[in-house]
């Protein structure tokens, strides 16, 4: 096994060209350049698919659109994924490893890269752009925050954010903002506030840069787990908005017992998700556990962990209605509208009780939606190529007009054409997974998504993997045994299967893409198909 480091627009709208009577451009005429769409931008935080289903106005965003059935996270921690999704990079090339600066990772590894995200580029190329909501761990959110380069608007929360009310967010505009740096204190429901703040986004672009394309990044905290959760607090651990939480009695509101996108919460039960408490005798020894079992107080606490996590969604799914119908009939003729996550979570699958950082499906593979212009093609598109996050770099600068050596620069591709409906001949056959194990004794502030190994969690030592259609191949540091799943006939990775004749085949596929882009290795395009 190989021993990992430690710290290792023509978007499809319409091309308008003046014609003559004749068809042909008038005499010294030249054809108009294709008009740069919008892009709205909603990137929420450990939505793990199983959520998806709560989700109305998010699912319909796949209505003349395209769903990705097979889109992957490089790493299934906030920092490191949404650092790939920044820069188009995967974490052993970025070198943004984990949560805390301390710890080779967080915004003190990330600042380097401000220069070289896609808002840097989409400004260059005449967008106005708006940020808001959660950005990069440690990001200081303080008096004297700074505005990273190529963000029009500047609406992020700190730590705080987790909480959903007692957060720190800031307000610069800034063509209102005169060189000062406006910030405020919560106390509303985080979500519903960059709901406002967003519709106030598209509201602003129209007055300050009339006739431009704009790109709006939502990116809420929700559903992420409040910080230092302690026991017997009687804020729960996953915060939903208050007028989604269990009624006393009815008609207290709507729903008596929460909004769970129209259902009763009480008929929806974790301990029926696939592979939830699943024998792990024959998982790496870091998985093995005792049973958690379905009558046990554990239990009972993931059921309601499991139904608030759908209140707290459904949020998230009235916020993301309330900024798509904040759009005019004129804009979503010429506006893209994307949905994914940064990673997703378990609750009790494979006997792990809360967390991610796993290259288990429920970790690491997302729902991803994109919301064509409504002046472009019509139909519902499914797509099942192997995507990944660092993709997002090269489809929004695809989307702008933004071609060539720019856009294809990193380690992802543009998923415009797939969006659009082609079917291109050399595609991904397989996304690699990356995780460093963070150090439980970093120093710093405590980082979110530290579990707790009193409740049964554990963290997984340091990985790569891969995943292809149909295999998921884990080698892990310290461990000279692999990880193999056939996942068309084990779709859940049930039945670990290390002895497999193919994983002599994914060990070398392996060797390619985790050291991919470096020096004298190939890039990481070519080494993701498989030959």
């Amino acid at each position: 096994m190989r021993t990992l480091s430690r710290r290792l627009a023509a978007a499809g709208a319409a091309v308008a060209v003046a014609l003559s009577g004749s068809g042909a451009p008038p005499a010294g005429a030249q054809a108009e350049r294709p008009r740069q769409p919008n892009i709205v931008f909603f990137l929420v935080d450990d939505m793990s698919a199983d959520l998806l289903r709560y989700m109305d106005t998010v699912k319909s965003l796949g209505d003349n659109g395209t769903t990705f059935t097979n889109y992957y996270v490089s790493n299934s921690l906030c920092c490191p994924s949404r650092a790939s999704t920044f820069t188009g990079q995967f974490p052993h090339n970025t070198g943004v490893e984990t949560n805390k600066g301390s710890d080779g990772g967080g915004y003190a590894a990330f600042e380097k890269h401000e220069s070289r995200t896609y808002a840097a580029a989409l400004r260059g190329a005449g967008y106005r752009t708006g940020y808001l909501g959660k950005y990069i761990n440690e990001y200081p959110v303080d008096a004297d925050y700074r505005v990273p380069v190529g963000w029009s608007e500047w609406h992020v929360a700190g730590g705080g954010g987790y909480s959903e009310f007692k957060y720190l967010l800031t307000d610069y505009v800034e063509e209102e903002s005169d060189g000062q740096r406006p910030i405020a204190s919560g106390g509303r429901y985080l979500v519903d506030v960059l709901g406002e703040r967003a519709v106030d986004f598209i509201e602003r672009s129209r007055e300050h840069a009339p006739g431009k394309p704009f790109f709006l990044q939502v990116a809420p905290f929700s559903p992420h787990a409040r910080v230092g959760v302690k026991p017997g607090e009687k804020e729960p651990r996953f915060p939903p908005a208050y007028r989604d939480r269990p009624k006393a009695a009815w008609p207290a509101g709507e729903f008596p017992r929460g909004d769970c996108g129209g259902t009763d919460c009480g008929t929806i039960d974790v301990t029926t998700l696939p592979a939830f408490d699943e024998d792990t005798s024959d998982k790496p020894a870091w998985v093995r556990r005792q049973a958690i079992g379905t009558d046990t107080k554990l239990a009972k606490e993931l059921r309601e962990d499991f139904r608030n996590r759908i209140r707290m969604v459904q949020a998230v799914d009235d916020m993301v209605e309330r900024v798509t119908s904040a759009l005019s009939a004129e804009e979503k003729k010429n506006t893209y509208i994307v949905f994914t996550s940064d990673n997703g979570f378990h609750l009790g699958q494979h006997r792990l009780v809360r967390g991610k950082s796993t290259a288990y499906d429920h970790d690491v593979r997302l729902p991803l939606l994109v919301k064509r212009p409504s002046a472009g093609r019509q139909g519902d598109l499914v797509d099942n190529r192997i995507t990944q996050n660092v993709d997002l770099f090269a489809t929004f600068l695809d989307m702008a007009g933004i071609g060539g050596a720019q856009r294809d620069s990193r380690d992802g591709r543009s998923l415009l054409p797939l969006i659009s409906g082609h079917r291109p001949k050399d595609w991904r056959d397989a996304a690699l997974i990356e995780h460093v194990r963070p150090n439980p004794k970093a120093t710093g502030e405590p980082d979110p998504d530290a579990e707790d190994p009193g409740q049964g969690n554990a963290q997984p030592p340091s990985y790569v993997g891969v995943r292809t259609a149909g295999e998921l191949y884990v080698e892990y540091e310290g461990d000279p045994v692999p990880e193999y799943y056939d996942t068309v006939a084990d779709p859940h990775q049930e039945r670990n299967d290390p002895g497999h004749a193919r994983t002599t085949e994914m060990a070398r596929v392996l060797d390619r893409l985790s050291g991919c882009g470096g020096s004298g290795q190939a890039d990481c395009w070519s080494a993701a198909h498989l030959g």
